[in-house]
């Protein structure tokens, strides 16, 4: 009876205080340097959600060990909605890159709310003759292992959306990693390999001045900005959306009236013209999911990306 008694007044504490949420300042981290999508997304939902929650919200970026390290310091935080994590792609794909992970994301994180997609696109050089996604895949099958790919590094979620595409496909193209965007699209422009996947806002200049030729998006419905290019649905690749993404997450445990909240404030947030403007000038498109979406569209993300990373034999670390 006792033991009943205290288990009650101790979820009453629980649901007192999260009524109270928050009681201090909210640690948002980023776990990548300034100036990135992850980033972007924190300094943009920050001011909103201090507004609404009535204490400041400081962005802390934690550029040394990636997600590894800023998500473990999320993972292991006290579960009551005071330290929140930016999450891309990358909280999907570094688990299974990495042998001795520290967290496991779907146990370990709350996720509250999607933020936006980032559009990908398959582009291929101004030398490469395709004019078109069906005549890259027959002209990828005329030359077995003779069509190469840039991408930003090994175990990025571009080179995996390129790993799914030749596996849809059934061709073999060549893998050649880069250091970051720019040296992947330097290396497309100037024709040194065939083609790319990357999102959308780096390419469009290139493609506007027709430097290289957009094939495909990877998106549901056409860009605005790329009218003329069809999707790879449109193409014969029913299902493959495959983009890059951004949203928030924080501890697993956290009260489900604290994640409620912060998805609220989340959307309300991203309804304003100010936040959607920034977004959308960063190449984010936006789109909102709620706690329950986002975490069924994560853990298809993980499996999307499991399988990629199987078939293309990437080096798990």
């Amino acid at each position: 009876m006792r033991a009943l008694l205290g288990a009650l007044l101790l979820l009453g504490a629980c649901g007192a205080r999260a009524e109270a949420y928050p009681w201090h300042p909210i640690r948002y981290i980023v776990a990548s340097a300034p100036g990135g999508i992850a980033d972007l997304t924190a300094r943009v939902l920050g001011p909103s959600l201090a507004r609404a929650l009535g204490q400041p919200v400081v962005v802390e970026n934690r550029t040394s060990g990636g997600v590894a390290v800023g998500g473990e310091a999320v993972a292991k935080a006290p579960p009551d909605g005071h330290t929140l994590l930016s999450v891309t792609p990358q909280l999907a794909i570094s688990p299974l890159m990495q042998r001795k992970f520290p967290f496991e994301p779907r146990r370990d994180l709350a996720l509250i709310a999607l933020v936006g997609i980032i559009p990908n696109v398959l582009a291929v050089s101004s030398r490469t003759p395709a004019a078109s996604l069906q005549e890259l895949i027959e002209l990828a099958r005329r030359n077995p292992g003779k069509l190469n790919y840039s991408s930003t590094g090994q175990g990025t979620s571009v080179q995996l959306t390129a790993e799914l595409f030749k596996n849809a496909a059934k061709v073999d193209i060549v893998h050649v990693p880069f250091h970051g965007s720019a040296a992947a699209i330097n290396a497309l422009v100037a024709g040194n390999v065939d083609m790319m996947v990357e999102s959308a806002l780096p390419l469009l200049p290139h493609i506007r001045a027709g430097r290289v030729r957009a094939l495909a998006v990877a998106t549901a419905q056409r860009l605005p900005q790329l009218p003329g290019v069809p999707t790879f649905i449109e193409s014969g690749f029913p299902g493959f959306e495959v983009n890059g993404w951004t949203g928030l997450a924080t501890t697993a445990g956290t009260p489900p009236e604290v994640v409620a909240r912060l998805e609220a404030e989340t959307r309300s947030a991203l309804a304003g013209a100010e936040a959607g403007a920034l977004l959308e000038k960063a190449g984010v498109t936006v789109h909102f999911m709620a706690a329950r979406e986002f975490s069924a569209f994560f853990g298809a993300e993980m499996e999307r990306f499991a399988l990629a990373i199987r078939q293309s034999g990437a080096r798990i670390e």
